[in-house]
């Protein structure tokens, strides 16, 4: 089973940067490789101005539209569904090393449900003028010498404005909660990211914060509108998914790898978030698709 969903990397590109436009040729081009199951291992951002694209991003149904930008990070499971209509826009990928580590948090730590930015008409000028201009850079040799030089330079307004549309979308949330909520929001979700594995109740985060489980519980759901069980739950079955597509592991061996001694307890929870058992979501995902 291992290789099932392989992992796509950057190629032909220009100091870890590649830039084109997105329409129905470059779709066409590549569909065959991005409608089935796979990762990259590089940040991708594209731009839609016209059209629909459905993805499904870690599992989950997400769907672009016109003037909105799309922000995915390295090793997401990613599927293409479906391009509606006659698509227009531009699809920008960066290798891992042109994201620091300060722009990558603050995307990370966003609150928003999904990576996708509605954008206003101002913002929406300015990266229609930036892709087109970055790629006129990218394909113009004369620079000789400097070419990489000035497309890496040119790559990080990019970066820098995601970045900070992500740290306004989180600090719009300041004019309804306080700093201190906003702040004990984020850390619960870092945590939850590196110890899903053994803590499984919101009360032993609770406790590694010196809250109580109720405050906790209530200021999260405050925050987000989800309970803190919700985003422990959620890692869980992101992770188990991934293992079920991606590895040889057994369902009982999975079921271990996260913490569950008892796999019988795992198959329920597991059934009762994604709504199919583990072993009809593994052989749903990995069977062959018909053309």
């Amino acid at each position: 089973m291992k290789g099932n969903i392989p992992i796509l990397q950057l190629k032909d590109n220009i100091s870890g940067i590649y830039i084109d436009k997105l329409d129905n040729s470059f779709v066409l081009s590549i569909f065959d490789q991005i409608s089935r199951l796979h990762r990259k291992d590089y940040f991708i951002c594209i731009l839609l101005t016209a059209g629909n694209i459905k993805l499904l991003v870690d599992f989950k149904q997400v769907k672009i539209q016109k003037n909105q930008l799309l922000f995915l990070l390295p090793g997401q499971i990613q599927q293409a569904l479906d391009f509606e209509n006659t698509n227009s826009g531009w699809v920008l990928f960066l290798d891992n090393k042109m994201v620091d580590e300060h722009s990558r948090l603050i995307i990370e730590d966003s609150l928003l449900n999904e990576p996708i930015l509605p954008l206003s008409e101002p913002d929406l000028q300015w990266y229609i003028q930036y892709f087109d201009l970055l790629f006129k850079t990218y394909h113009d040799h004369n620079f000789g010498g400097f070419h990489k030089s000035a497309v890496y330079s040119l790559t990080m307004p990019c970066i820098y404005k995601i970045a900070s549309a992500f740290q306004a979308s989180s600090d719009s949330l300041l004019n309804q909660y306080s700093q201190r909520k906003i702040e004990l929001t984020k850390k619960f979700k870092r945590l939850v990211w590196k110890y899903y594995h053994e803590l499984k109740k919101p009360s032993d985060y609770a406790r590694i914060m010196n809250y109580s489980a109720t405050y906790l519980n209530d200021t999260i759901k405050t925050v987000t509108g989800f309970n803190a069980t919700y985003f422990i739950q959620q890692e869980i079955l992101r992770e188990s998914q991934r293992l079920l597509c991606y590895s040889d592991l057994s369902i009982k061996e999975i079921a271990a790898e996260l913490g569950y001694d008892d796999s019988k307890y795992f198959n329920r929870i597991f059934t009762k978030l994604c709504g199919i058992s583990p072993g009809k979501f593994r052989k749903d995902f990995t069977a062959p698709k018909k053309s």
